[in-house]
């Protein structure tokens, strides 16, 4: 490593960084200075012009992702004994919002060029209590939603979107959250749009989002007068704001992820022991994620030292995400074992994100570039 050097001038790349201008602290001061701020004007509008960006009749904000999961499946009564199918590699969200509602997470192999729910190993898992299928469009990329689509048909299971990071993102035509009865997106800072912490369900469905937003308010039928089981997860009005400011700029920061993308993809297709990321169809995937893996057989480090390496030369990078079925919390619901993942296993192994953002500058996305380049060259197998 003696003849690699960082960056001169650059501190730490980070892995993502919100996409704010000025316009964002003003809608948030004009909400504070109405003495409006919770389920009012600015977030019926933002439902509505989100509705309309994303191709649905319905949209409902909620006060996170993870929310959004958990009212979604409540609102198509998924209940304890139910099982709920999922990919073995997805934020916890994906699979605990289930645990929550007393229904049992079932985890499905991973394949390896999507990254998202394989195909061919959700049959297997379908049984008598099998209720739903919820597939993850993992960093973006659009999951093959025309077999899991099909699949759900067959066996009569309800589709649930977790479209958390596939803002823009399509499969054959349609937005993702759009095709199944019910998708949901977040808004982490790391997201294409970002509210701060905030999330959207959306769906066609007259019934489901009038159950969603009354799970959303307490089961509040009117003024204190509760049918239903509900709580509060609303979206304040500060964030529906910021919100509206982003969904302006939503589609340029998807175009400039896509632009850096396909730099990174330019400077490490010919290199060996680097596996890019498999794009289906340009607008298929948002690129909320640029994440590689590495061929351990070509390289004299392991993942985890790749990723010291780049960051002794000022570029973060890391794992997402873990086996969901080694996870504790999983302890005593999920009998799965490793055998029955070698592709999560070998993307939990192999795999690592790098910067991508809007706000990344040239020299930024050089440096990206050279010290990967770097890495991986000192450190090839002969």
């Amino acid at each position: 490593m003696s003849s690699i050097k960082k960056y001169p001038g650059l501190d730490m790349i980070p892995l993502a960084v919100p996409w704010f201008t000025e316009e964002e602290p003003k809608a948030a001061y004009d909400v504070i200075k109405s003495n409006w701020i919770i389920s009012g004007p600015q977030t019926e509008k933002f439902e509505c012009c989100f509705a309309e960006k994303f191709g649905v009749k319905h949209a409902i904000a909620v006060n996170s992702g993870s929310s959004a999961l958990l009212i979604a499946q409540t609102a198509c009564g998924i209940k304890p004994g139910d099982e709920v199918i999922v990919p073995d590699m997805s934020f916890i969200s994906t699979a605990t919002s289930s645990v929550y509602l007393g229904a049992k997470p079932v985890f499905a192999d991973i394949n390896l060029s999507t990254y998202c729910i394989d195909t061919d190993k959700i049959e297997k898992y379908i049984t008598a209590k099998t209720k739903a299928i919820i597939p993850v469009h993992y960093a973006g990329q659009s999951a093959d939603m025309k077999e899991i689509s099909e699949i759900a048909r067959r066996y009569k299971l309800i589709l649930i979107e977790d479209a958390a990071e596939a803002h823009l993102s399509e499969y054959d035509g349609k937005k993702c959250g759009s095709i199944g009865e019910i998708g949901i997106f977040s808004f982490t800072p790391s997201k294409p749009m970002t509210t701060g912490e905030g999330g959207m369900i959306v769906t066609n469905s007259d019934k489901l989002a009038s159950q969603c937003r009354l799970i959303r308010e307490f089961g509040d039928t009117s003024k204190f007068h509760w049918d239903i089981l509900g709580f509060n997860f609303r979206m304040p009005e500060v964030a529906s704001a910021v919100g509206l400011v982003q969904l302006e700029k939503v589609s340029e920061a998807v175009s400039i992820r896509r632009k850096i993308a396909q730099k990174y993809t330019d400077a490490f297709k010919s290199l060996d022991p680097v596996i890019i990321p498999y794009v289906r169809k340009p607008e298929d995937i948002n690129f909320q994620l640029y994440t590689i893996r590495l061929k351990p057989d070509r390289l004299t480090v392991t993942r985890d030292e790749f990723i010291k390496k780049l960051a002794e030369l000022g570029v973060a990078a890391r794992l997402y995400y873990p086996c969901l079925h080694q996870q504790k919390v999983f302890l005593g619901i999920c009998k799965q074992t490793d055998h029955e993942f070698p592709n999560t296993i070998e993307y939990a192994r192999t795999a690592l994100s790098l910067p991508i953002f809007p706000g990344l500058t040239q020299k930024q996305i050089q440096c990206v570039i050279d010290s990967v380049r770097q890495v991986a060259l000192a450190h090839i197998r002969q």
